[in-house]
């Protein structure tokens, strides 16, 4: 491919000082623009990537993110080839470009690029995965009674059509104090002779609780120690709310699959996500959509391929995209690698500490997140006695401060911190928040 290795090369270069260089194919910068952002180490220089408006404090980047710059150029670079030569632009790119995001996604999870399928969004990914498992009229699917509208209607869907059964428990009553052994335990009971699928959610968008994977896989291989491969459980994991704050390596979290938009944490490009599948549950899921990889076609052409298909080449779902922002997707993993997967981790983590200690002192606020690092992420949930979630996030906003409220039919207001914000917008909107709570 032409434009291979500019495409490749146009990535963050990880030094002192980190330069973000303009991308080959776009025109010169003239003397009259922005000089390009560097990242310095700083978080300040961080928050400079992104032309983010702060009139108001931004603390609900969770629900929809900022472009940073590196993603923004890539964006435009795109858009203007294919604005000049759609035809000629994407037949010289479409068969191979898509390897230099799974490959960037893969080095980002801890993966390899042929286990990573590439999607527009957590729901698509989740739609996918779960209409294409290969299940069977009497099998199980586990899940919660936590989880997001998305995942229920995407198995209940997937059970319709196979005659699969759910069932969906109540893992905790109170999520501020959930433990380990009170969601691993209840998993466990859970699980019968039918279950071959338990299907939950990483970090709940509903009260921020995130589930310990590990452990629940550990409780999935065991139930699976006593069984024949044929009736193996699989794990299957939404992650889009860990996906950008943890510190991850997929292979050691231990699920099956792993579903998550780009677009949020990773500050990916919008319309982007990922579906990654353990190489040896690649079987337990059919395509949905033809994809327009090598391998598929070649066999619709009757041409045998020498050894199995890559699950990226079979499930990525073929057609026309938003190609401008799928082909820039690369830019959101390299630029969360050049922070610091380390550093995103531990800056979100206190960002979120601060709005749990500062909501654990306000007397008509209790909060939905556990203390513990361990089982919460970067969202924040809580109630403010005697206002809705609807009522306290537009009291936040004509307070300046964009937060937003769970989708849920107990729906509850969140404040989700990122590597953009600082400390004193944390405490600007912990004071708001103290504010809105006085007067309800």
């Amino acid at each position: 491919m032409k434009r291979r290795n500019f495409l490749s090369n146009s990535s963050l270069a990880f030094g002192a000082a980190l330069a973000l260089p303009a991308l080959a194919g776009c025109e010169a910068e003239s003397k009259t623009t922005p000089s390009i952002p560097t990242l310095d180490g700083s978080w300040e220089s961080v928050r400079n990537q992104f032309i983010l408006s702060h009139k108001n404090v931004q603390m609900a980047q969770m629900l929809f993110a900022s472009h940073p710059y590196p993603v923004r150029k890539a964006i435009e670079m795109h858009r203007q080839k294919f604005d000049e030569s759609p035809v000629e632009y994407w037949e010289e790119n479409f068969m191979t470009i898509d390897d230099i995001q799974c490959e960037a996604a893969a080095k980002y999870m801890g993966a390899e690029k042929e286990e990573i399928a590439l999607t527009d969004s957590t729901t698509m990914g989740l739609a996918l995965l779960y209409s294409g498992l290969k299940l069977k009229a009497g099998d199980e699917i586990l899940s919660t009674t936590h989880d997001h509208f998305v995942t229920d209607k995407a198995i209940d869907y997937a059970a319709a059509k196979n005659g699969a059964t759910v069932k969906r428990i109540a893992e905790y009553d109170d999520p501020a104090e959930a433990t380990v052994d009170e969601i691993t335990s209840k998993i466990a009971a859970a699980i019968s002779e039918k279950t071959r699928i338990v299907a939950i959610t990483w970090v709940h968008s509903c009260d921020g609780l995130k589930h310990p994977i590990k452990e629940i896989a550990e409780v999935v291989k065991k139930a699976n120690s006593n069984r024949d491969e044929a009736d193996r459980i699989y794990l299957c994991v939404d992650g889009v709310h860990g996906f950008g704050v943890e510190n991850i390596d997929i292979k050691a979290m231990g699920c099956d699959f792993f579903c998550a938009g780009t677009h949020k944490w990773i500050f990916g490009p919008r319309g982007t996500g990922i579906i990654w599948a353990k190489k040896d549950a690649w079987d337990m899921v059919l395509p949905t959509i033809p994809a327009f990889s090598d391998d598929p076609y070649n066999m619709w052409m009757g041409i045998t391929p020498e050894g199995p298909i890559a699950f990226n080449q079979l499930q990525t779902p073929g057609g026309f995209h938003t190609f401008e922002h799928r082909w820039s997707l690369h830019e959101g993993f390299k630029f969360q690698m050049a922070i610091g997967k380390e550093k995103v981790e531990s800056r979100t983590r206190q960002l979120a500490l601060m709005v749990k200690e500062g909501i654990a002192e306000m007397n008509n606020v209790k909060g939905t997140t556990p203390m513990d690092p361990y089982l919460s992420s970067g969202i924040n949930g809580f109630r403010v006695k005697g206002m809705s979630a609807e009522e306290v996030v537009k009291a936040f906003h004509h307070k300046g401060v964009i937060a937003s409220a769970s989708p849920y039919l107990d729906s509850i207001p969140r404040l989700t911190p990122c590597v953009i914000n600082t400390e004193e917008e944390v405490q600007f909107a912990l004071k708001a928040l103290r504010e809105i709570s006085q007067s309800a």
